[in-house]
């Protein structure tokens, strides 16, 4: 008997079963993620992350229509 896939909560605090046919291989920009500070206090700030490379920016539009590529994290 095949066990059902828990659901994982991501860091954009989007629910997932973690299952393939939920996910794409190809890179987006994930958020706004919110950012806490090392008590786990809100800061006030959002981010917004590329799921390909991590990289991560304070607005999407830097991350969009920066001239920004991801290259999946390979240098």
């Amino acid at each position: 008997m095949a066990r059902e896939p828990m659901p994982i909560k991501t860091s954009a605090g989007f629910h997932t079963s973690g299952t393939t046919d939920e996910s794409t291989d190809e890179a987006r920009i994930e958020g706004p993620i919110s950012e806490f500070d090392k008590h786990g206090d809100y800061t006030g700030y959002d981010y917004f992350r590329c799921t390909g490379c991590g990289i991560e920016a304070m607005r999407r539009r830097d991350l969009r229509d920066g001239g920004y590529t991801c290259n999946g994290g390979w240098s």
